[in-house]
């Protein structure tokens, strides 16, 4: 696994990944309409109890007054739903009081950094990017989860959502999300219905449809067909080529191995549709740019683009577009015959193991899993949810109808393997800017890619 100073020089990326993401990517944002539904919601049935059904059992309330430190990054309206499920949390439990403090992006970052490497102060709980435990948890900065309260997220959860909190046979935090990053596909409706053209159902007219209809004088571009180019987008389009036909790119022992057939291939593919077929630019990947791919589709200059649905609230508020009129999210075609993908652990709680009221920190994290406060969170947030109970609730899918064409394949994602996951992007990126600008084969790309991969 990486080293915390590996960590600390990729994690600064995050901040221009996360309008509350995917980290990598992911995924709170300003949706205007997930949130007035979230709001009805929430006069119309407030946020349940511990005891109802599906309460874990894993800490006693206690019985002297206790005040909780937590730690989160500000984002709107992340940050309002936490803090009416911390309202409704102390009204249940009076002798709980939740002192909730959020941070600029940066200095959140730098403040819980510091805290868990040095396990001294900090708060007792904090918001984390899944990925944070796979440097973290070994260390002893954060409390293992009470093992029935484990027991009942594996029953429900999503691998995916578990695999980087996972250490030793043990549970280090608890999801907030499913972070997906494939599994949907934005589309350009206007565009679709002005040229009386279906949506693509399949891989080849996915590409076929891109081909014929991306405008370009060299590398700049009036209209790009299937833009796969974006930090995250790059590497998870990748991984489900190989993963959807039939391969595999994680050993038994947890290690990665591109150098097959099938990724190398596909690595090359991916190119070619760059450098060939001239669907999108190599902008996304040299830095070429300030805008992400799903930006181009919401201004209109772009027929499609794979991005997790967290950049739905975003293109809401920046680009004034509205789903089902100015775009569609529809399913992602698959490359090979099988629906396979992957995806990274999101967003999670975790307990200072530091802390003196542990307690009632894990009935404050219990509290916020209760199904319908998780539903609420992610509804108002835009996320998907990490339980299978509260990702095929009906009442969810109503008020976030875009997300079904990803919940509809939850079940076929794999964990993206224990790695800090920005490295990896990195890596892949990397390797197709050397085979496209230097002629670097695909065959030493792959070395190249598991050189930096399997590093510890």
């Amino acid at each position: 696994m990486k080293k915390l100073t590996a960590l600390l020089l990729v994690l600064a990326m995050l901040a221009t990944l996360t309008a509350g993401c995917g980290g990598s990517g992911s995924n709170a944002g300003s949706n205007s309409t997930a949130a007035a539904t979230a709001n009805d919601a929430a006069a119309a049935s407030p946020a349940v109890a511990a005891t109802d059904a599906g309460a874990a059992t894993a800490a006693p309330a206690p019985d002297k007054p206790v005040t909780l430190s937590y730690w989160t990054h500000q984002e709107d309206p992340w940050n309002v739903e936490q803090d009416q499920l911390i309202a409704a949390f102390e009204q249940q439990y009076p002798n709980i009081t939740v002192e909730h403090e959020a941070y600029p992006y940066d200095e959140f970052e730098s403040k819980t950094q510091t805290s868990l490497m040095s396990k001294s102060g900090g708060a007792d709980v904090y918001e984390m990017w899944g990925g944070w435990a796979i440097d973290f948890a070994p260390t002893g900065a954060f409390a293992a989860v009470p093992d029935d309260f484990y027991n009942q997220l594996k029953s429900d959860c999503y691998p995916p959502v578990l695999g980087a909190l996972q250490y030793d046979g043990k549970l280090y935090g608890v999801p907030l999300e499913f972070n997906a990053e494939y599994g949907g596909l934005l589309v350009n409706k206007p565009w679709f219905d002005a040229n009386n053209v279906a949506y693509p159902t399949t891989w080849d007219d996915m590409i076929k449809i891109a081909t014929d209809n991306a405008k370009s004088d060299n590398d700049v571009f009036t209209m790009r067909g299937f833009d796969f180019v974006s930090f995250d987008s790059v590497l998870y389009t990748w991984l489900s080529m190989i993963l959807s036909s039939g391969g595999q790119y994680l050993k038994d022992d947890g290690s990665f191995d591109f150098n097959t057939p099938i990724a190398k291939q596909t690595l090359q593919l991916l190119c070619d549709y760059i450098t060939k077929n001239k669907i999108t630019s190599t902008a996304g990947l040299t830095g070429g740019t300030d805008k992400d791919n799903f930006d181009w589709l919401f201004m209109g200059q772009s027929l499609m683009a794979v991005r997790g649905m967290w950049c739905i609230p975003t293109g809401e508020e920046n680009y004034g577009v509205t789903y089902g009129k100015d775009f569609d999210y529809i399913p992602m075609p698959f490359y090979g015959p099988d629906k396979k993908w992957a995806a990274e652990t999101g967003w999670a709680m975790g307990v200072n193991a530091g802390s003196a009221n542990t307690d009632a920190a894990w009935k404050f994290i219990e509290f916020i899993m209760q199904p319908d406060n998780l539903r609420q969170m992610n509804i108002a947030c835009a996320m998907i949810p990490p339980t299978k109970t509260v990702a095929h609730d009906p009442a969810y899918l109503a008020a976030v109808p875009y997300a079904k064409p990803i919940v509809d394949v939850l079940d076929d994602a794999q964990f993206v393997g224990m790695i800090n996951t920005d490295t990896m992007k990195q890596a892949v990126i990397d390797a197709m800017v050397s085979m496209i600008t230097n002629g670097t084969s695909v065959d030493d790309a792959v070395l190249t890619i598991n050189d930096t991969c399997n590093k510890k």
